[in-house]
């Protein structure tokens, strides 16, 4: 793997999957902790798929802004703002002493769980749309972090081992999962960011309830990150 990121501060913006209890904002949702952690075996950031990342590539945390529950885009019910695309969560992936040289998003599952449209369909579409409001949060991030890295991952698709029987769906209202993640695809690139892909159909991360990772799921999406790193698959425009 490579060195180029060694010793690199890194942040995170994220929902549930990136949350861990200690790491995260104090006024943050957080799904991993006290029976989560248990039914998970997620403990430690070592157990995390970005605490892997982040110690594979020799690098170090900064911020990691993931909010459990949090969508993309701005939605009717989010009375505060939780959602990837706000001002308050787009501007504090640094601190007071330190600007982080990579920012990784892996944002989107929400959005496909709520069914929001992926596309604008006329010129007055907001911040409801999928596609409108990852554009937006890559503008934000960038006019705050001008000299930061910026990686979009794509969407991985789960499986939930102890009920094998449960299909985990591929659409959520007329929406496919992948959609969402050629959207983020298209968003990063316009942007100027790097794309990594990391849906793997063939090869789905565990679950403990079809969507939050196990310990083993959060090494699969690891594995994802770092294999599409090692093939090439971000692409730098």
């Amino acid at each position: 793997m490579t060195t180029e990121y060694k010793n690199k501060y890194f942040s995170l913006l994220g929902d549930s999957i990136s949350t861990l209890s200690g790491y995260n904002p104090p006024d943050n949702a957080v799904f991993y902790e006290w029976e989560n952690m248990r039914a998970s075996g997620v403990f430690t950031v070592e157990d995390t798929w970005w605490g892997k990342v982040i110690n594979e590539l020799g690098a170090k945390l900064l911020i990691n802004e993931s909010f459990s529950g949090s969508t993309v885009c701005k939605l009717p019910q989010w009375q505060i703002e939780s959602y990837g695309c706000s001002d308050l969560r787009t501007g504090r992936l640094g601190n007071d002493e330190k600007t982080p040289d990579v920012i990784m998003i892996l944002m989107g599952i929400n959005d496909w769980g709520w069914g929001v449209r992926i596309y604008p369909e006329g010129e007055n579409d907001g911040l409801d749309v999928f596609a409108v409001a990852y554009s937006e949060m890559l503008n934000k991030i960038k006019a705050n972090y001008p000299h930061s890295e910026i990686w979009c991952l794509t969407l991985p698709k789960s499986k939930w081992s102890k009920h094998p029987e449960i299909e985990i769906p591929e659409a959520k209202s007329g929406g496919r999962l992948n959609d969402y993640g050629k959207a983020i695809r298209a968003c990063g690139e316009k942007a100027g960011c790097r794309v990594l892909d990391i849906y793997r159909p063939q090869d789905r991360y565990d679950t403990i309830d079809g969507f939050h990772p196990t310990a083993e799921g959060m090494e699969c999406i690891a594995n994802a990150v770092l294999c599409a790193l090692k093939r090439g698959e971000c692409h730098d425009n």
